[in-house]
Formats: structure tokens, sequence, C-alpha cells
């Protein structure tokens, strides 16, 4: 028994672009190793405005839609597995509906959006919309990505962001249940960087050692209930001497999958992702995982415990 959530389906938001088939691909490797079920939405608009005096309405587009649609359950067909997708059309706000479509679901996947930055300014980025609501984990996948994993012996690398221990709990317990799960080895990944230049030079040549000394020794044991959890997850912590952000997108090329938490700003919604978490959305080499501060996977029960052993 792994910690992830049996409940629900992997949620995919579907736009019909080419920016959908990683995301795609991830969601049927997810639901192949999980057993879960896939689900495709895609969002019509409630008005596109073709000219001031040309308006569409949603009946105008549903046509269109179901053809998105029907071509993203040919490319999963086309991925030659056993996982047979289901469809849900909806009209609405993108970010908005696919956030209600994957309220129960085991995560929300969803492609990278490459366009230029003038455009997403104006148009809004998804993952970033809905990365910083949703209450469920969310994964932002790179138009090109394949995963190298599956085909590795040891089940590929998650590489886990770590950046204090108020929302360790939630960031680690879903890291070590998704490592569980593939098989793969954890990294366990925490960056330090002064704000001054001049300290940074200072604390380069005289502490180094003992900040990482420190560093590994608190990040280790935030780790402990999560190793005795999980006893077959080889993890490994990793204190590096960078920004955070840079730090993660470094480690990100070596990685099949990037988990990071977000954490409360409190201002709107809209900007609840830290600059940290924007960058990795936007830079990472590979698939990157946010994960709401109040999920807390509970973790499987110990052998003895499974076994109806335990200790009265």
């Amino acid at each position: 028994m792994n910690a992830i959530s049996t409940r629900g389906s992997v949620v995919v938001g579907v736009d019909g672009t080419a920016t959908n088939r990683g995301a795609l691909r991830y969601a049927v490797q997810e639901c192949r190793r999980t057993g879960a079920a896939l689900e495709l939405v895609h969002v019509l608009p409630d008005l596109v405005a073709v000219s001031p005096l040309v308006p569409m309405v949603p009946a105008d587009l549903t046509p269109s839609g179901a053809a998105v649609l029907a071509r993203a359950v040919a490319d999963v067909r086309a991925l030659g597995t056993a996982v047979e997708p289901t469809t849900r059309l909806r009209h609405g706000t993108r970010a908005a509906e696919l956030l209600r479509a994957a309220e129960d679901a085991r995560a929300l996947v969803v492609g990278r959006d490459d366009r230029p930055v003038g455009y997403r300014l104006v148009d809004g980025d998804t993952a970033t919309r809905v990365a910083a609501r949703a209450s469920v984990p969310v994964v932002e996948v790179p138009p090109e990505w394949r995963e190298r994993g599956v085909t590795e012996p040891d089940g590929g690398v998650v590489v886990v962001g770590v950046k204090s221990p108020a929302h360790a709990a939630a960031v680690l317990g879903q890291a070590f249940a998704v490592a569980d799960v593939r098989g793969a080895r954890l990294v366990v990944l925490h960056a330090w960087h002064l704000p001054s230049a001049y300290d940074d030079i200072i604390e380069g040549r005289v502490a180094r050692e003992q900040v990482e000394r420190e560093g590994t020794a608190e990040v280790q044991e935030l780790l402990h209930p999560w190793l005795v959890a999980y006893p077959d997850v080889a993890a490994t912590v990793r204190i590096v001497h960078d920004r955070p952000a840079h730090a993660l997108v470094a480690a990100s090329r070596e990685a099949d999958l990037l988990v990071i938490v977000r954490r409360g700003h409190g201002v709107p919604a809209a900007v609840h992702l830290g600059g940290t978490a924007r960058a990795a959305l936007r830079h990472a080499a590979c698939p990157v995982m946010v994960v709401p501060p109040s999920q807390v996977p509970d973790a499987p029960p110990l052998a003895l415990e499974a076994e109806g052993q335990a200790m009265k």
C-alpha cells in the first residue's frame, strides 16, 4: 500500500496544441503505475470575440471542442497502452473550470505554456493559475518530455525541494509516496544563499562546510518519519550553496520529476506562487509537481501493523 490517495482520477487539461503531448504521456504513465482512471478535460470559453460585431457563443464552439477531445483520445491510444480515457467538455474560464474538474482528483496535469511572455501576460498562464489555487497536486509537463525512468533499473530520480520545516511534511510526504510508487531514488535538495554578495564571499571561505553539515543534520531529522514509513525508498540529502530557483532548475536536468510545495504568501490567489515556484514551472527540464501545503499523504502502515502484529 502506498500513501498516494487512491481516490479520483488523473485529470489532464487538454487545449488542442502540441504543448499537451508531454502532459498526456505523463498522465498515461501515472495511470499505468497507480491504476487510476484518466480524464481529459477541455474548456470552451464563454465568449470569443472574433470582432466587436461578430461574437461567437459557446454553442458555436462545441463541435470544435469535441474535436479537440477526440484528437487527444487518439493521441492516448497511439501510446499503445491499455489506459482508456474518459472526456469532459466544460464552458467557462480555463483555470477555474480545470480546478472544479479536479476537485476530487488524484492530480491535475497540464502542459507548459511555451508562448512568448507577452502572450502569457495578456491571456494568463494556466499552469501557474491552477498551481496557485488547487487543492490537489498540480503537475506541469514540458511539451516534448518523455519519461526516462521506465527504462532504467532503479526507476529514475525524483528531486524534492525543501526550504523550511514549515511545509516540509506536505512536500516530503508526497515526494516519498511518488518515489515509492515509481521505485525511484529520491534526492532531497536544500539550497542556501545569503542576500549580500560580501557575506556570501565570507560564507564561502569560512563557514560553508559548517552550514552544509548543520543543514544536512536538520534535513535528516525532517526525513526520519518518512524513511521509517518508506523503507524501500533510497533517499539522499543534497545541500547546495546556490539560489533556490537556480538549484531546482539545475537539479531538474537529472530528474524524472521535481516536487515543490506551494507556500502561502497572504496575497490574492493569482499570485500565490513565489518566484522560486514560478521559475521552476517555467524552466525545469522535467515535469514539476506543485503540492498544496495542506496536503499530507497518510503514511503506509509499518510491516508489523500491515500484518496485524502491532503491539497493543
